[in-house]
């Protein structure tokens, strides 16, 4: 597993000296929190650092809608994880924002959060069940689904602060957005 692992980031780097993974699309747009915005694969970055998903949903109609994107990446959850906001209610906004989306001819994706990494190298646990939630709400609304969960568990060295990326956890990310059913339309 982990050999496999080290092939797909090596396939991975060697993609991105070739110019093929280096942005998504312009018809593409991240919607998400610090971690969306501190990622430079995005061409379309609507992250906003310490956002929570009922701040991304009251954004979401002027930033999204009537701007013809074909597909818009949700990543958000981490910031109400955080802050103690209950799940029911992070989940409401997330199928609100699919809701809106698809009311606005656009297609939703929606992220599973990163694992959180606790300051003792700990995993914040309130994240499995968060994420088992969001991969339910994708089932039921019948939308994409980017898991940045697995694709960064067991890799703490992928972050700055166990929340944030360095750039090694946005290529773990980029791949799994690029294996998640053929999600973005690369850049042409």
């Amino acid at each position: 597993m982990k050999r496999a692992l080290l092939v797909l980031v090596g396939f991975a780097f060697c993609c991105m000296a070739l110019g093929l993974l280096n942005h998504a699309s312009v018809k593409v747009a991240f919607l998400g929190d610090s971690l969306t915005q501190g990622w430079d694969f995005p061409r379309v970055n609507y992250g906003i650092r310490g956002q929570t998903t009922a701040q991304m949903l009251e954004r979401f109609p002027w930033q999204i809608a009537g701007h013809d994107y074909r597909q818009v990446v949700i990543l958000g959850g981490t910031n109400d994880t955080l802050l103690g906001v209950t799940q029911d209610v992070t989940l409401t906004n997330l199928s609100r924002m699919v809701d809106l989306a698809r009311a606005s001819d656009v297609e939703p994706v929606l992220a599973e959060i990163p694992p959180i990494y606790q300051d003792d190298g700990r995993l914040l646990e309130k994240t499995r069940s968060l994420n088992a939630r969001i991969q339910k709400l994708a089932a039921q609304k019948q939308v994409r689904l980017a898991d940045y969960y697995d694709a960064l568990l067991g890799h703490p060295d992928a972050y700055s602060d166990g929340v944030h990326m360095k750039r090694r956890g946005y290529l773990r990310m980029e791949w799994a957005l690029l294996h998640a059913d053929n999600v973005f339309v690369p850049a042409a």
